[in-house]
Formats: C-alpha cells, structure tokens, sequence
C-alpha cells in the first residue's frame, strides 16, 4: 500500500512539474531588466554602460540608448596601434575572425554598409563605411534571481577602423559600442540580396516576440557616476520610480525623428543664487535669428556631449566660469574661479523646455549643473580636466547625448511608434524599482510618486548668502547615493536585488500541499537552470590584421535620416544599399589626420 502510494505521488509530482512548467512558460512574459557593467567608460564622463556576451564568448559594455543596430568594436579596432595598449579593449572587444570559425557570427550576406552618422548623432565621424554583421546576443538580468535570454542573429555593426573628428582636425578613438534598444514599427531589420531576405533581430522586438515581454518596447535612464546613481534598462517595461512629472509623448524615434526643443535656461531651484539672477532664460535662441521658435535635436545615448549651435553654447557659457577650447570645441571649467566650486555644488540646473508634437504644449527637464562638471581624460587631455559638456563640433546634427540623459527618462513602445522622454530623480530614490509593464496598445505611461527636488536632498548644496558670494571654495556634499556603483577597475560589486519576479507573479492555488509544493521547487530548480545554462569556450588569439588602406572621410549626412533597408513589417520609408567599397561624399571642412591608437 505504501509503495502504491509513493508510486501515485510520483506520478503526480511529474504531472504537476509537467503542468507548472508549461504555466510558467505561458505567464513568463515580463519586464526584463538588463545588468550594468561592473566598470566606468570614456574620456568624457565617465560613465556607466550594460554589459553583454556577443557569440560565444565576448563580453563586451555597450552604452544603451541607439536605435536599429548595435555597434560593437571588433578586435581589428586595437591592432591599428598596440604601442600603449588600447582604450576600446577596457570595453571588451569582438573578435570576428573568431566568431567566423566559432560559426556564431557573420556578414551573412549583407552587403549593405551603413552610413557613419548612424553611430553617434551630432559627432564628426570618419573612416570606412562599417560592416554589417549578425551574431548572438547574451542578455543577463540586473536580478540575481532573474533569466538570462539569448537572441539569435542581432543586427551589428562593426566598428574596425571609424574614429571621430574633433574640431582641431584630430581623430579620436572609440571606448565603448552602443546597444541598440530597437526602432519604431520594427521587430528586426530585413536586408535584400540578389537571391534572398536576410533577417537581423532587434533585441526588444525578438524578447516580444519570443513572449518574453509583453512588448516590442525599452525604457532607460544611464544614471550618473558623480551623483552614484545606478543606470536602469528594462524591455518591456519601465520603473516610474525613473519618472517625474510630465511626460513627452512623440511618433517614430528619438534620433532620426528628433524632438523641438524651445528654449534653455539657468534655474537656481534652492538656497542663494551664485549667479546675478535666480533665473535666465532665451539661452538657446539669443543672438541667432535662424534657430527661430526652437530647434530640432536628437538623443542618442551613443554620443557624449549637448551638441548644440555655438552661439547657444556661449550663451550658456557667459554665465559660467569656463573658457573654450577651440580645438576640442569644449568648454573646459576654470577650477581656480571660486564661481566653480559654488555652481556645480550649488542647488541650479540647465533646464531644457521641449515642445511637444502637437506645439500645444511644454514640458520641461532639468539637469543640475552638478551632472554638468565632467571630466576630460586621456587620449583628449593629457592630464584630467573638468569641462562643461556643451560641444559645437558637430557636423550637421544637433543631439543631446549621456550628459542629459544623466537626468532624463527614455523609453519607446516601437509597436506604437512612440516614444517617451521625461525627469528623472536625483539618487535620493526608493531602493527597489516599481515596475510597470508596458503593454502593446500602451501609448503613454505614468509618472512615479517621487518629489524632484527631495530626490535631490544631500546630494547638491543649497548655498546660504556667504557662500553664493564669498570668495572660497565651496566644498559639495559626499555623494552616497541609493546603490553600489562600478567601479575604475571592474571589480564586482554587490548587485541591488530588483526586477519582476517570475515566480512571485505565478500563484498557483489549492492541491495536495506536498505534491504540489514539490512539484513547483522541482519544476522552478530545472525552469532556473534551463534559463541559466550557457557555454563557454576559451579565448583564442586574433588574427594579425592588415590595415588596407583605412582613412576614407565620409560625410554626415544629416537629411534624411531613414531606415538603413526595408523594414520588417512595415513599408520602406528610404532604402539604399551600399556595394563594395562606395562611399559617401568626401566632407572637406576638417583634415582626415588621424591620432595614433594607444
């Protein structure tokens, strides 16, 4: 009788696994937020980026925030010059060679080759047209307890020889790639060739439609280093503890459809102004009669700076106690002012007032000029210098960069062809997130419950009178922030526990208690484990790399800026294919002298 009984209890436990096992399958969907690198990035920041695992085992930190592809530095990139090591390889590198004989990742076929202002809006980009390519995607959760998903044939770019121009004629490497967080009505990108369709995933679109989100959408905001803000990115849902107050809703993307922004202002929002003034507005327009009722600008998390007209950067900078540096097209902050010290501590903030689609109303996002104290490094310093990222060396397109998006939301539902920009908090923010799904009708979101101004408390300096117009430096409070944050070096630190978690979203009711209890630990130990499994494969040594000839100019080309082929599911808005070594036009206005790759 007992064996019986046992023998029924087996069998129940396995029909109970079998059956929780598909359930959870079938309730899986849910916002999915991707893990940060444990390590800072970039001459201009610095700043925080997510990490991935491209094929089989390249782990590589990619800044989030570009739409279409990812671009990805291949290994090529640091055999242009090994002298002194290379800047990208801190990043992680993709070796393609490597992938090729792996047989992850290739051209499959594609010949198209995208134009270069398609890396970073309102950069000065040079070099080759890059290779498109296709390859694996390895996505870890930011939750310790969450899934990991790998999406097949991601749509790449190749970045092996570019680097970008800086006013004085120079080229200055690339540090890290970009992850692309999808495009407007498009699941994946489909290139044509003579014989076939070639299909290269978008990731949100794929974990959509994989129905490991509930939508073909993203959300982000970077964070800041200074303030020790940890960045957020979720597919298929959004943290409105990321949100404040009003939110910006706009048709297609944030890049090639880009936003009106109406005006710039200083703001002193607490204490004692150090300024003449507690505000000043017409910063954008004065003294420049052609940017009229506002100015169309992209974001792309891709690119560093506020790339905006010259005479808008000296507007802002005659308030500041800064000097411009004409081969940078920088303005690099004067430490010895005590200006300094008061203004970048103090309670103010660059505010930016955008227009919405139907110019019917503003909205408003602040950046705190505490996030505006920066800091150049090597190979565009030679020693590290605080700057003041407004940037007048773009060619064509103006773009708000990471240095906004420090302080703004950013997020789409591509299904919709919207998108949605907002405040973000300063790092006095509630330690766990509060995520909301983002369904696939959903064209607004909602805003969080958070104060701004709270959310900034201890974190800048509410000046009292002596200090606004003393003469000492003003010492700004010690940043704790609400997370642990990378570190210079890479070393791992303690992950905050956050995300949705799949097994709390699953109830499963009545039952025999034991069987049923052992059937949900059985089925959730090997669910885990499935979700968890990868291989790896060691390292193998690059191939040599043969230059061939590497320094052709292309020009930024900044009208119109469409899809790069036809798009999946909807109709081609522009297509162009490029064949072989064609170019774009050569741009004349800068030298193609390149600087050596450390």
């Amino acid at each position: 009788m007992a064996n019986g009984c046992q023998c029924s209890i087996f069998i129940l436990s396995l029909y109970f696994l079998g059956l929780f096992d598909s359930f959870v399958l079938a309730q899986s969907a849910a916002p999915f937020e991707v893990s940060w690198s444990s390590a800072i990035f970039g001459p201009d920041g610095p700043w925080q980026a997510v990490e991935v695992t491209i094929g089989a085992d390249s782990k590589v930190a990619l800044y989030p925030g570009h739409t279409f592809q990812s671009l990805i530095t291949a290994t090529d990139y640091c055999k242009l010059n090994s002298t002194n090591g290379c800047y990208a390889s801190k990043a992680g590198t993709y070796n393609r060679a490597q992938a090729l004989q792996d047989g992850t990742g290739s051209a499959s076929g594609i010949q198209y080759r995208p134009p270069l202002y398609e890396w970073m809006a309102g950069m000065d980009v040079r070099g080759q047209l890059p290779t498109s390519w296709v390859d694996s995607m390895i996505l870890d959760s930011a939750s310790t307890a969450g899934p990991t998903y790998r999406v097949e044939n991601v749509s790449l770019t190749l970045v092996e020889s570019q680097m970008i121009a800086y006013p004085s004629g120079t080229w200055y490497p690339a540090f890290a790639g970009c992850l692309g967080v999808g495009a407007a009505d498009t699941i994946n990108q489909s290139f044509t060739t003579s014989s076939y369709l070639i299909n290269a995933s978008l990731v949100p679109g794929t974990l959509w439609t994989q129905k490991k989100t509930t939508s073909n959408s993203f959300s982000m905001h970077i964070g800041s280093v200074a303030s020790r803000m940890a960045g957020s990115l979720w597919f298929g849902g959004y943290d409105q503890n990321r949100l404040i107050g009003d939110v910006l809703v706009a048709d297609e993307g944030f890049v090639r459809s880009p936003v009106t922004l109406k005006d710039i202002s200083i703001e002193v929002i607490q204490g004692s102004s150090p300024f003449n003034f507690t505000a000043q507005d017409g910063l954008l327009a004065s003294g420049n009669s052609s940017i009229g009722n506002g100015l169309r600008v992209a974001v792309d998390g891709c690119a560093p700076y506020l790339t905006l007209p010259k005479s808008t950067c000296d507007n802002i900078a005659s308030h500041l106690p800064v000097k411009y540096n004409a081969d940078l097209g920088l303005y690099l902050w004067d430490t010895t002012s005590p200006k300094y010290s008061q203004i970048v501590s103090s309670a103010s903030t660059l505010s930016f007032t955008f227009l919405s689609e139907s110019n019917t109303k503003t909205s408003k996002i602040r950046v705190p000029f505490f996030h505006l104290n920066l800091t150049l490094s090597e190979p565009l310093v030679n020693l590290p210098t605080p700057y003041f990222p407004c940037f007048t060396g773009g060619a064509g397109t103006y773009n708000l960069g990471r240095a906004f998006l420090q302080d703004a939301f950013l997020g789409a539902n591509w299904g919709q062809s919207k998108w949605w920009l907002g405040q973000a908090p300063g790092p006095n923010i509630q330690l766990s997130p509060s995520v909301v799904e983002i369904h696939e009708g959903d064209t607004t979101i909602k805003c969080g419950n958070n104060d701004w101004e709270e959310s900034w408390k201890g974190a800048w300096k509410v000046l009292t009178i002596d200090e606004a117009n003393g003469t000492a430096p003003v010492d700004p409070p010690i940043q704790s922030g609400s997370f642990d944050m990378p570190t210079p070096n890479g070393k791992d630190e303690a992950k905050t526990p956050s995300g949705l978690s799949i097994g709390a979203k699953a109830g499963i009711a009545g039952g025999s208690a034991a069987v049923v209890l052992a059937a949900i630990g059985l089925g959730t130990f090997f669910w885990l484990r499935r979700r968890k499994r990868n291989g790896t494969q060691e390292n193998r040594t690059p191939p040599e790399y043969d230059d061939g000839g590497l320094h052709h100019d292309s020009r930024i080309i900044t009208e119109p800026q469409k899809g790069p082929a036809e798009i999946y599911g909807s109709s081609p808005v522009y297509t162009r294919e490029l064949y072989g070594e064609e170019e774009w036009p050569r741009h004349k206005g800068i030298s193609s002298r390149p600087v050596e790759l450390p």
